[in-house]
Order: structure tokens, then C-alpha cells, then sequence
């Protein structure tokens, strides 16, 4: 038999060995920020998928079928990551064109705080249906909205 007709068997890990990954790269991820000072969590995080794919060797998978994964992965992650990336373009072009401003300006005009709360729930929830996108009505509408209740002194966590 060659190679791609015979049935690949697998170990399973052990709890200790599928939690290596994880606790390793927290511990990287924890070094660099609170002993170097720096989160930025590239390193760290390609360093944690180094040890992954270390681990799935260990077990027995061979590092086409790793890299098909990788691939696999970054392939259904994508739609996501491109809202993301739309979403932080939106937000910067609104704070450099003035329109987070202006909302913050006819919020705290328009609206009072005894009703800003459930005012802010419907505006959120309209331009959430109507955009499709609830990444985008927390980055946009979201970002005034926390402006106008901080000048209406409620508490952030509202």
C-alpha cells in the first residue's frame, strides 16, 4: 500500500499534553507583558503555534496534514477578520471626518439622561439590523454613545 491509501491512526492527547499549548503560550503571552512591558501579542502567539504544531508531530500527525489545517483555519476565519478590517476603517474615518463628534454634540442636545439608556438600546438595535453587523454598531454608534453618556456622567459599565 502507498502512502495516501493507508488509514492514518492518530494518539489522542492526554488532558495535560492538549493544555501544554495553551498554558505555554499565556505564559509567553504574560511574560512579554508584564516583564517586558509590551503587549503586543505577534511573537507569542506565533510562538504558541510553533508548540501546537510540536505537539500534533508528537502525536503522530505529519506536517502536510498540520499545514492543511493552518490553511483550513485561516480559510473560515476570514469573512470574519475582513468585517473586522471594514469595520476599523469605518471608525477611523468617522473620528478623522468629524461624524463621531457631531453625534456626540446632538446626543448630548437631543437626548437626556433619564432616557438615554433605553434611547441608546434602540439605537443600537436598529442599526444593528439594518447594517447587519453588531462589530460595526459597537464601533460606530457605540464609540458616540460612550461619549454621550460620559457626558451625562453615567457610569461606563451602563
Amino acid at each position: 500500500m502507498n502512502d495516501t491509501t493507508t488509514p492514518i491512526r492518530y494518539q489522542k492527547p492526554g488532558l495535560a499534553l492538549a493544555l501544554t499549548p495553551v498554558v505555554l503560550t499565556l505564559l509567553v503571552l504574560g511574560i512579554q507583558l508584564f516583564y517586558f512591558g509590551d503587549f503586543t501579542p505577534h511573537i507569542p502567539l506565533a510562538i504558541g503555534m510553533a508548540i501546537t504544531g510540536l505537539v500534533g508531530i508528537r502525536l503522530g500527525f505529519k506536517w502536510k496534514h498540520i499545514e492543511e489545517g493552518i490553511f483550513h483555519v485561516i480559510h473560515v476565519s476570514l469573512p470574519s477578520v475582513s468585517v473586522l478590517i471594514c469595520v476599523g476603517m469605518i471608525i477611523g474615518v468617522w473620528i478623522a471626518s468629524g461624524t463621531v463628534p457631531t453625534l456626540i454634540y446632538y446626543g448630548l442636545t437631543l437626548l437626556s439622561p433619564t432616557i438615554f439608556l433605553a434611547a441608546a438600546m434602540l439605537l443600537c438595535s436598529v442599526v444593528s439590523v439594518s447594517l447587519g453587523t453588531s462589530w460595526g454598531t459597537v464601533g460606530t454608534v457605540g464609540l458616540a454613545l460612550m461619549g454621550i453618556g460620559a457626558g451625562f456622567e453615567i457610569p461606563m459599565y451602563w
